[in-house]
């Protein structure tokens, strides 16, 4: 059974599956991807989050991977393919993502390494050390809570095994009262969604990363490639396409860029669960 809040968050990405159109490219992603270099497409930059994501979890060849938040399975198709993976199981809480994750996983060829289902990423069912990697590109912010999750992340990982994430927090420095006042997630929601509990900057973040059981932990902050690029990408969108939704777009950017002045921070983060003896 999920959360009130998680059911909100369920709700809005359900109601959003068919505006994506135009925002994103061949490949199903729906992130903000990382703009690395100039003349990036929105498919370059969710494949160099993914491959940003995945090495800072260490994954490897033969690994069993774990991936919440999993959505449409182009993040899981592009590492899949890069790094071999002996297995790989990816979940998500929306209906209609995963029945499209599965059919693009079915249509890449790549259904006998990769699994996509149902699951709530803060009660895994899954035994202890089942996997080698778990991976998460912006979900763990919405998370019921996120402490909860990475708690049984650690669990689910084999000693000596890793995470890696791309999440966002809160700057240091910056009036955690007034963010949480005026910043909504999912964009646009009337704050009834947000999970209060995750709103804290990089160093409580790290601190509760060591609480749950990780070490060799890093939270590195990488909004530069992040947020304000992929602004810039909706705005070119919005220009370009004339199917009615140009200025909800224009909209988008601008509450994007008053996160960033409130204090939204894009983090990549990595740690390891220790190997034993």
């Amino acid at each position: 059974m999920i959360s009130e809040k998680t059911r909100g968050i369920v709700d809005v990405y359900t109601q959003r599956h068919d505006t994506r159109a135009g925002v994103f490219g061949e490949k199903p992603y729906a992130n903000y991807g990382y703009w690395s270099r100039p003349g990036m497409t929105i498919d370059d930059a969710g494949d160099a989050l993914t491959e940003q994501v995945t090495r800072a979890a260490g994954i490897a060849p033969g690994d069993r991977v774990l991936e919440v938040g999993c959505g449409y399975g182009a993040a899981t198709v592009h590492y899949t393919r890069l790094f071999r993976p002996s297995r790989v199981v990816g979940l998500d809480i929306t209906e209609v993502r995963v029945r499209s994750g599965r059919d693009y996983v079915e249509a890449s060829g790549l259904s006998d390494v990769i699994t996509v289902g149902m699951g709530d990423a803060t009660k895994l069912d899954f035994p202890d050390g089942s996997f080698e990697r778990v991976i998460a590109i912006e979900c763990a912010l919405h998370f019921d809570t996120r402490e909860d999750f990475l708690r049984e992340a650690a669990r689910v990982l084999a000693p000596g095994g890793g995470i890696g994430l791309a999440d966002m927090c809160l700057r240091k420095g910056a009036d955690r009262g007034e963010f949480l006042e005026k910043v909504h997630f999912p964009v646009g929601s009337d704050g009834k969604l947000d999970v209060v509990e995750n709103v804290y900057d990089v160093d409580v973040y790290a601190e509760i990363l060591r609480k749950c059981g990780f070490a060799e932990v890093r939270v590195d902050v990488i909004t530069e490639y992040t947020l304000p690029r992929f602004a810039v990408h909706l705005e070119g969108v919005a220009v370009k396409l004339e199917d009615g939704h140009g200025p909800r777009r224009l909209r988008a950017a601008q509450i994007f860029r008053e996160y960033l002045r409130l204090g939204l921070e894009y983090v990549l983060v990595s740690a390891c669960k220790p190997r034993i003896g």
